[in-house]
């Protein structure tokens, strides 16, 4: 029989224990908190001597719970985890008196339009401090249901299913030559057009790609990319040496203003598409986090 206990058990003693318990030996759990044996070893029995019974079984085979160890592993796991939640509502809680933002957005939203738009954000909010992550627009959907941003924007296609969307901007997406190719004089081209020449495309994952990949497919034209690249700035680069790329205009308008690079729109095929931000309703959003959310909504003013 367990005896009475005047204190609760130790975290760090219960976090071996379950380690020990999944892992199944005491070298798995070591490597899972990134601890040596011997301390998770010293933590497991420091557990059983303070219960009174033994928790694992040692052998061969690794570790196993005992009957005992089998009572205490899912109580054991409700600690821990209301542990990591007590944790994680102080640090949001600091983060929200520290007017911290934490934002993840796609390539053409975070290069080119969420810059200014935190500039004018902070001439409201002056002590806003806001950390941003660019990645693709796959990604900054996994960042949002992972909570490791608040707030996020998409450019492409991704179903946007339990999530609140706003519309922030509308985009388009032009074929992107350099000045000496040979469209450079044209206004605008067919899509059939571009099975003519090597297409330098985004990586798989971006939202530019994506959407545009999906109007071609609608209108019967399928494109194999010569060149896939992380960034529209490796893109345009590329260009030098020839092709073609379908980029947001947005990304284009310094080059195409200094005439390094000639953006055309085709004839045939809508390449329009709604830039968004997104949240998850089902959390609650830190002050700033939510003053940010009514602004955009607000038409950016």
């Amino acid at each position: 029989m367990v005896a009475p206990i005047a204190n609760p058990l130790p975290s760090p003693d219960l976090a071996a224990f379950v380690a020990a318990c999944e892992a199944a030996s005491m070298r798995g759990a070591a490597d899972t908190l990134d601890l040596t044996q011997s301390a998770v070893t010293k933590r497991v029995l420091a557990l059983e001597r303070r219960v009174g019974v033994t928790l694992l079984e040692r052998g061969r085979f690794g570790v196993r719970p005992t009957t005992a160890g089998r009572v205490l592993y899912p109580e054991a796991k409700r600690v821990l985890a209301a542990l990591r939640d007590a944790e994680q509502a102080l640090a949001s809680h600091q983060r929200d008196a520290g007017s911290s933002l934490t934002l993840a957005a796609s390539h053409t939203l975070g290069e080119f339009l969420l810059p200014d738009w935190l500039a004018r954000f902070r001439e409201h909010e002056p002590a806003v401090h806001a950390q941003v992550a660019i990645v693709n627009s796959t990604e900054v959907l996994l960042a949002l249901r992972e909570r490791r941003a608040q707030i996020g924007f998409v450019e492409g296609l991704d179903p946007l299913d339990g999530l609140d969307a706003l519309v922030v901007r509308r985009d388009a997406i032009v074929v992107v030559v350099a000045n000496g190719h040979r469209w450079a004089r044209r206004r605008s081209l067919r899509a059939r057009e571009l099975r003519g020449d090597s297409y330098v495309a985004r990586e798989q994952g971006s939202g530019t790609r994506t959407v545009a990949a999906a109007a071609m497919l609608e209108a019967g034209v399928e494109l194999a990319p010569r060149l896939e690249l992380a960034s529209a700035e490796s893109v345009k680069r590329a260009l030098a040496s020839g092709g073609f790329g379908l980029l947001s205009r947005l990304a284009v308008e310094t080059e195409v203003r200094v005439g390094t690079l000639h953006a055309l729109p085709l004839r045939d095929v809508p390449l329009t598409r709604e830039l968004r931000a997104v949240r998850d309703p089902r959390r609650e959003l830190p002050r700033p986090a939510e003053r940010f959310w009514k602004w955009l909504g607000g038409g950016l003013d």
